[in-house]
């Protein structure tokens, strides 16, 4: 049984080189496309979480006061 192949062989002496894909233009902006959105995805992510950490220590400071002017009244 023969074997087929497409890749002829390799003349006497001389390793087989096989061909690296290169990625077309499509492929090239697809992926720069991805990375830009994931970028952009992690910036959103980041002002998100800086705009609860804002809010946490802002309930967090509003707390604090409260509980200073009740004690400036028991104290008082």
């Amino acid at each position: 049984m023969a074997i087929q192949t497409l890749i002829t062989p390799a003349p006497a002496g001389e390793r087989h080189r096989l061909r690296k894909p290169q990625p077309g233009p499509v492929t090239l902006a697809i992926r720069a496309m991805r990375q830009t959105e994931a970028a952009s995805w992690q910036a959103r992510q980041d002002q998100e979480e800086r705009r609860a950490l804002a809010a946490l220590r802002a309930r967090i400071a509003a707390q604090f006061a409260a509980d200073a002017a009740l004690l400036e009244r028991v104290g008082a």
